[in-house]
């Protein structure tokens, strides 16, 4: 099956996978209580005229399932729904185009840390097993799995921000700082595309302790998978021939040992980046991050139905979306893996 094919079936297969995430949370947020009363808010003492309208005009009235019909046709036409009184009202997913690029950042930025520090560390691991590096390695990354994000984040806060003043405390810019022009929504790669350097490195700043907190659990899991895999492979047979042929340990670790070890870890990579979108919930609230995370939160705290639906979607959209990506990666790892 060539690429294209492949990529073809899986966006198909992505559509009743929404289908069904769509209906669960429908029903889900419609067990909760009135759409209608949770978008007037206090505001309904008094307000019966207006809460029939809002019943009437979103077909809250019909039953449930001809309610989900509607739903989905709407759906169909981009249409996730109007947010509730926290943002005025306007449509879902202008709020989602708004705050979802700041998770973004955050979640590439945590990835990166956790690639550029976890892979190295599980290979030194992996090459020292069951010396003292390898020792150290696996409790660091024991300690990093058990970490607490709320915990972290007020630790990082407190000594790199209050204490030391290292890095700010919050936000992704200061007040007296413009945004650089909107290009992807990141303020650090638009920052660089509009060649505004003083910009990058501040929004950098204040990026660096959030993205760290969000993505340790992933670096330290990175890291136990990769020295777990890197230990696998090297009793292969390929890497004794290897070392038979005179090759240099590092060679042999670099170039044949590590390219075959990355797969699995890819596989891990790829899942845990959906995780790192989900997950930005506890970190952006820390950190006072203006993105989705934040944004479910009020939607919730609200009961703001179509903000959390919209929520939802979209973090199982890029769930589907990397798992795709990760699986074409793999032709390139591992030529032996073929589409199917």
């Amino acid at each position: 099956m060539k690429l294209r094919d492949y990529i073809i079936r899986r966006i198909l297969l992505l559509i009743p996978v929404l289908i069904g995430i769509s209906f669960i949370t429908f029903f889900l947020s419609h067990m909760i209580g009135d759409p209608a009363a949770a978008w007037l808010g206090e505001k309904t003492i008094g307000q019966e005229e207006a809460v029939k309208a809002i019943r009437a005009a979103h077909h809250l009235d019909d039953p449930l399932p001809i309610q989900y019909f509607y739903y989905l046709n709407d759906l169909a036409h981009f249409d996730l729904g109007r947010t509730g009184r926290n943002e005025g009202g306007r449509p879902v997913i202008e709020a989602l185009k708004d705050y979802f690029p700041a998770t973004l950042e955050l979640a590439i930025l945590g990835m990166g840390f956790a690639i550029i520090i976890g892979i190295p560390l599980g290979i030194l691991s992996a090459v020292f097993k069951d010396k003292v590096p390898d020792h150290i390695v696996r409790v660091l990354a024991l300690v990093g799995v058990s970490m607490p994000i709320f915990w972290l984040g007020l630790i990082l806060k407190y000594w790199f921000s209050f204490k030391f003043d290292i890095f700010p405390l919050d936000g992704r810019l200061p007040y007296t700082v413009l945004a650089p022009p909107k290009v992807t929504g990141m303020y650090t790669f638009d920052a660089l595309l509009a060649g505004q350097f003083d910009t990058f490195f501040v929004a950098l700043r204040h990026a660096i302790l959030p993205s760290f907190c969000l993505g340790l659990i992933t670096l330290a899991i990175l890291t136990r998978m990769m020295r777990s895999s890197m230990l696998e492979t090297l009793t292969q047979d390929f890497i004794r021939t290897a070392r038979a042929k005179g090759l240099s340990e590092r060679k042999v670790i670099l170039k044949h040992a590590l390219r075959n070890a990355l797969t699995p870890t890819t596989t891990v990579a790829g899942i845990a980046f959906g995780g790192l979108l989900s997950g930005a919930v506890m970190t952006e609230t820390i950190f006072a991050w203006p993105g989705i995370g934040r944004f479910s939160v009020k939607a919730i705290g609200s009961t703001d139905f179509a903000s959390i639906m919209g929520f939802a979607l979209l973090i199982v959209l890029f769930y589907v979306l990397s798992n795709l990506l990760v699986d074409i990666l793999y032709v390139y790892l591992d030529p032996r893996v073929k589409y199917g």
